[in-house]
């Protein structure tokens, strides 16, 4: 790298005098200033937005209303837009020709917009219990509903448990009739295999007194013929 020679520049320079450095200095110190005031208003702005916010609401909640928005919101909440439309049209000729000023239409007392909000309350509340009302009516008739079914199956079941019993009771007493008959069963069974045996002996009894007629009958015949 070369350094060329600054004779050929036409500019010239000169030397800064004592005064220029105090003019700097005073210049910074109004800097300085200027950016600590920036500063304190950016932590004043941080201190609003930091407020709660109820504060506002409550604020805006507080400011009565104006007597035309009354009216209005009546017949709003009435449903009458006839008569709102013809309210209108009237209130804003009267406005626009002079008749009337904003300092002749008044604000709303605050006791009549509270009326207002307890009767919205009141006709909310009102829908609320109509709805629970209804709410409970069903649980009421489900209610009744399911204890006639249970009544309905109680009785089934008592129905059933008696049968059961009477069923026990008369499967006990055929058990004990039954028991009191096995030992006469028994004895008719034993008189009975004795009879079976005195026949068996009977008919080879008959049987041999058979053969011995037969036998006697043969031999008179041979007696006879001899």
């Amino acid at each position: 790298f070369t350094i060329a020679d600054d004779s050929r520049d036409h500019c010239q320079y000169e030397e800064v005098p004592a005064e220029d450095e105090f003019s700097l200095q005073e210049d910074d110190e109004d800097l300085s200033e200027a950016l600590q005031a920036i500063q304190e208003q950016a932590e004043d702005a941080q201190i609003l937005a930091l407020q709660p916010s109820l504060t506002s609401e409550k604020s805006v909640s507080e400011i009565p209303e104006a007597m035309d928005d009354y009216f209005c919101n009546f017949l709003v909440r009435l449903g009458m837009s006839r008569t709102l439309d013809c309210f209108q049209t009237e209130w804003y000729e009267l406005i626009q020709r002079g008749v009337v000023t904003v300092k002749d239409i008044g604000l709303v007392p605050a006791v009549y917009t509270r009326n207002q909000q307890l009767e919205a309350e009141n006709m909310h509340l009102r829908k609320d219990l109509e709805n629970y009302k209804l709410a409970a009516n069903k649980a009421k008739e489900a209610l009744l509903k399911m204890q006639k079914e249970r009544d309905f199956h109680r009785m089934h079941h008592k129905r059933v448990v008696q049968e059961k019993n009477r069923l026990i009771c008369d499967i006990k007493r055929l058990k004990a009739h039954y028991a009191s008959y096995e030992p006469v069963l028994k004895q008719l069974t034993e008189k009975y295999q004795t009879t079976l045996r005195q026949k068996m002996l009977t008919s080879l009894e008959r049987d041999r007194a058979v053969g011995q007629v037969t036998g006697l009958q043969a031999t008179l015949q041979n007696l006879e013929s001899g």
